[in-house]
């Protein structure tokens, strides 16, 4: 059984959805195809920063940043003066229809039957619920 393809089983660590992935794509995830890696990894580098900004020489980096920031700015005008003629627009009456946002989803389709989460292969029929030779679990 050692040699026969087969897949990994796991629960997304954000979401908890169940995910499926195949031997190819396996490198030890802990999160499922959708934005879960994505936005763990952003929590993660805001955590590393609001750290690091409380240290000391954050800090001084930080005032450094924003005394340079200022000096380049003071030159800069942000407003103009207003024009010497008025315009005149036209406001059409009619509603503008926005578009319906829809989430990408990692859930499989029952239809399509077990497929990798990550690539969208068709699942051999072995489950594997332990990580894998890495050590994890």
């Amino acid at each position: 059984m050692l040699g026969e393809p087969s897949y990994r089983l796991y629960n997304c660590a954000r979401c908890a959805v169940q995910v499926r992935i195949c031997r190819r794509c396996d490198h030890g995830n802990v999160y499922c195809a959708a934005a879960c890696a994505r936005l763990r990894r952003r929590e993660c580098a805001r955590r590393a920063s609001a750290r690091y900004q409380r240290t000391r020489r954050g800090a001084h980096r930080h005032a450094a940043r924003q005394r340079a920031y200022r000096e380049r700015v003071r030159s800069k005008v942000t407003h103009q003066g207003s024009p010497g003629v008025v315009l005149r627009c036209i406001v059409s009456g009619t509603a503008i229809k926005q578009g319906k946002y829809t989430d990408v989803s990692c859930h499989d389709d029952p239809a399509l039957g077990q497929r990798c989460a990550f690539c969208r292969a068709p699942l051999p029929r072995w489950t594997r619920i332990r990580a894998g030779p890495w050590g994890r679990w």
